[in-house]
């Protein structure tokens, strides 16, 4: 891991390749879409780098922002069709 205040690419590889069949699980489990999957990956990742010398352990930082996320999705209302 890169020792100073920001992650490299390789660094932020690395944590998603170690957390992959967790986030994937949990998206899986609870029927995320492919587009917000990709949406909460990249705010995952933007958001332990920003954090990235302030968080201890990153990997639960990630896991747990994933399941705040997914329960934020699963509060959303669906879209009601639109009058046409």
């Amino acid at each position: 891991m890169s020792s100073s205040d920001r992650p490299t690419d390789q660094d932020l590889a690395r944590l998603l390749d170690r957390l992959r069949p967790k986030i994937i699980r949990l998206l899986r489990l609870y029927g995320v879409s492919l587009g917000e999957a990709e949406r909460m990956v990249g705010e995952a990742l933007i958001g332990v780098a920003y954090r990235w010398d302030r968080v201890r352990d990153r990997e639960r930082w990630v896991l747990e922002f994933f399941e705040k996320e997914i329960q934020r999705y699963l509060k959303k209302p669906e879209k009601e069709p639109e009058d046409g």
